[in-house]
């Protein structure tokens, strides 16, 4: 069984914060369509061009390519899109999870794609959350989905040399995970993976990219949101001088039912 006071106390944390969270939902909403339209107009002009003028095999291929990319670009928006929407919809087959558990299995299988970036991932559980008292009532794909795109977040916010702290404990009737993240400008952020690749200035495209860069951020945050207040949750994002700090909230169950 939940404990009686969870959801309640849970419901109403959401709801003070639910008027901006879909304010942002409906923004992202708009811009992922917005985004859509240029993609798909350089599509139908280089079909145009192409249908209606001969053009060299060079050129030809050149304006393939150029296709390509934009197709992909339509999918990946498609994709986020799609996400974003079923992350609203109403969980099934819940079944109670250790969440302590699920947060290190994520970290675990998350980890490999930080140390490629540089970045470092600390993570800290309390005792009463590893001993199995951090047990919520969740769709264990969708609970990993949830965590995985909170971290996909925090990774796509960090430059090389800096630290992830994420931290689980049960709190009273709660469950939370905080995950702490240095707070640094998209473009520095920009500036930091052209280094990367050997680059000693980010060109113009490498800026150009940061729209796309923050986008594929809200969409992460977006998803994670909307699946962890499909269960009753909440997500909180903190901004402070130095670090952009995020906490989920989740009811706790008593016992397994």
């Amino acid at each position: 069984m939940t404990t009686a006071a969870a959801s309640p106390a849970i419901g109403s944390t959401v709801s003070r914060g639910q008027e901006t969270a879909e304010t942002e939902y409906q923004q992202l909403m708009h811009d992922i369509f917005h985004d859509l339209s240029q993609p798909l107009s350089t599509l139908t002009c280089l079909l145009e061009v192409n249908l209606l003028v001969s053009r060299p095999a060079k050129s030809t291929r050149h304006d393939l390519q150029i296709a390509l990319k934009q197709t992909q670009s339509v999918m990946r928006l498609f994709r986020g899109l799609r996400e974003l929407v079923e992350a609203g919809d109403s969980q099934q087959d819940q079944q109670v999870l250790n969440l302590a558990d699920c947060l290190g299995e994520v970290v675990a299988d998350f980890l490999p794609v930080a140390v490629k970036r540089n970045v470092k991932v600390a993570l800290f559980c309390e005792a009463n959350a590893s001993s199995g008292k951090c047990l919520v009532n969740f769709q264990a794909s969708r609970l990993r989905q949830g965590l995985l795109r909170l971290l996909e977040f925090a990774l796509e916010g960090c430059p090389g040399g800096t630290e992830i702290q994420i931290s689980s404990a049960a709190d009273g009737a709660v469950a939370r995970v905080m995950v702490a993240v240095p707070r640094v400008q998209p473009s520095e952020v920009v500036v930091a993976k052209a280094g990367a690749h050997g680059n000693s200035v980010a060109s113009a495209d490498d800026f150009i990219n940061v729209k796309q860069h923050e986008l594929k951020r809200r969409l992460a945050l977006a998803v994670a949101r909307r699946i962890f207040e499909g269960a009753y949750g909440s997500l909180h994002v903190q901004k402070g001088a130095n670090a952009l700090c995020l906490e989920v909230r989740l009811p706790l169950v008593s016992k397994p039912q």
